[in-house]
């Protein structure tokens, strides 16, 4: 009960907005995603490309390493100093789970098989990580277009389906939806959000009332009931900000603790390069500077990120 209710508070923490579609993506793989019995997922945040106007994006995604990110600290780190940039990579052999719930009438979808990450920029239909690797769909942000493996509200992939829209030095929150083939199980969770703009997922910030951490959410153990569900993170703090910000979200579940060097690495540093089950998806988030208590708006946002 202790953990619902943590949830539920992260829910009114989080400060959601709702966004119309952006573009439709397509489950490659599916349906019916239960019955297939090898699933490799990996990311698709920006890696050796810009992740905003200017600034190039070290975020572990593709499978070849690239450039270090910086690591910028105000507190005690909980993350390992960043060396050459790593990728994610999921692999289920059967009972699958993953972000996302996408029902048909022939069965579950919502996770697709890559051999590498899917991202770029501008948009052309391919990834920068594999030599002709499709991808799925395209995000507009920051004045920006990016190729993505999963989109918000895509329709048949994404796990979350409004974009989090955080406060500086606030308690914030992420709500995103689940499928899980098998009986209950507990998985952990793990956050990452650049809240400094700089391309990475390695720093922290002092704020007030504590330390911001851009690994927002670190090994959670959260259950994970069969089917659809609907959930909500543990609350963290946003980092400080002296205007609007725009943000790289990261949200990964996986069967066991990610290791230390998770945000720069992903997974490329464990014995067999992988994490057992679940999945990772890669999102534009936004941080929006207010003096004042009212809630910002999409029209607000759109003229500020789009």
């Amino acid at each position: 009960m202790k953990l619902v209710r943590v949830f539920l508070f992260a829910a009114v923490a989080a400060g959601l907005m709702l966004l119309p579609p952006i573009a439709m993506g397509t489950d490659k793989d599916g349906p019916d995603d239960c019955l297939r019995t090898l699933i490799e997922d990996m990311g698709d945040a920006p890696e050796d490309i810009p992740a905003y106007p200017g600034v190039m994006g070290r975020f572990p995604t593709c499978a070849f390493p690239s450039a270090p990110g910086t690591q910028t600290l105000a507190c005690p780190p909980i993350s390992t100093p960043p060396g050459p940039t790593g990728f994610i990579r999921h692999l289920q052999l059967g009972n699958s789970y993953w972000l996302g719930c996408y029902l048909t009438p022939v069965g579950p979808q919502g996770i697709d098989s890559e051999p590498d990450g899917k991202t770029n920029t501008p948009a052309v239909g391919m990834s920068v990580c594999h030599p002709g690797l499709p991808t799925d769909c395209v995000e507009k942000a920051f004045g920006m277009t990016f190729d993505q493996d999963e989109c918000y509200a895509d329709g048949s992939d994404a796990g979350l389906h409004v974009m989090p829209v955080f406060l500086p030095c606030a308690m914030a929150g992420v709500g995103f939806t689940t499928f899980n083939c098998d009986g209950p199980r507990q998985v952990f969770l793990n956050i990452l959000v650049d809240m400094n703009e700089d391309g990475d997922w390695n720093d922290n910030f002092p704020c007030p009332t504590g330390c911001a951490y851009e690994w927002a959410v670190k090994n959670v153990p959260i259950p994970l009931p069969p089917g659809c569900a609907t959930l909500a993170s543990p609350p963290f703090l946003v980092g400080p900000r002296s205007q609007n910000g725009r943000g790289w979200m990261r949200i990964s579940l996986t069967d066991e603790p990610v290791n230390d060097d998770y945000p720069w690495a992903g997974s490329a540093t464990t014995p067999a390069g992988i994490y057992r089950g679940g999945e990772t998806e890669d999102y534009p988030v936004a941080v929006e500077f207010t003096t004042d208590s009212k809630p910002g708006t999409w029209g607000r946002l759109k003229r500020t990120y789009r």
